[in-house]
């Protein structure tokens, strides 16, 4: 039977570790760290495999992560924290004026005193995300193909989804350095204060 020793490293002192030895003399030490570099093969190639599991046969927007979950849910922990950080990466590529100004009912346009919705959009480059690898290079590369009005939110939940389905537990806390929300890509959005630089002066 395979017996699962969990603690925080700057916990175990010497004592406990002597005792560890004695009771495991042939256990394997492996230490897990949220901090780590990602070497557990999660790459470019491995989000898009992911992504690519969506059950589009699906209506219900669970239903349709459901076997991305499940696989990313069989990855190590630094696999989920990988793809959280890509997902994140590509999220923020999209976040700029040239994609918002070709929404549909909440395009960005100022000029027209209309109300702009940045989770909508937020949730319209999800939808892109969610399409694959092709479609979101397609958008990258030609912003006239955002969709109009169609957004995929429930793929912002996959990473801690798969981690509760891998652990059984709601305490999945890993955030990535890049921000996704509207307004977070200096470069995307020139004459505004990025969003992170706007909360850190409040």
């Amino acid at each position: 039977m395979t017996v699962v020793f969990e603690m925080a490293l700057r916990d175990i002192d010497p004592r406990t570790l002597d005792d560890l030895k004695n009771k495991y003399p042939e256990a394997v030490v492996r230490i897990e760290s949220e901090h780590a570099r990602y070497e557990s093969g999660m790459d470019e190639d491995g989000f898009w495999a992911v992504i690519d599991l969506f059950n589009w046969k699906k209506t219900d927007r669970q239903d349709v992560i459901a076997p991305a979950v499940e696989a990313l849910s069989r990855l190590d922990a630094t696999a989920i924290y990988a793809f959280h950080d890509i997902l994140h990466e590509k999220l923020y590529a999209l976040d700029g004026r040239c994609f918002a100004e070709q929404l549909g009912s909440n395009r960005f346009a100022p000029g027209e005193n209309k109300y702009f919705s940045v989770d909508d959009f937020l949730y319209a480059r999800c939808a892109v995300v969610a399409n694959g690898r092709i479609f979101f290079e397609t958008v990258l590369h030609n912003p006239k193909r955002m969709p109009k009005e169609y957004t995929f939110e429930t793929i912002l939940y996959l990473p801690e989804l798969a981690w509760k389905m891998k652990t059984g537990r709601d305490d999945y806390n890993h955030s990535p350095d890049v921000w996704c929300e509207t307004f977070s890509n200096s470069e995307g959005w020139p004459g505004i204060t990025p969003l992170k630089d706007r909360l850190l002066n409040l």
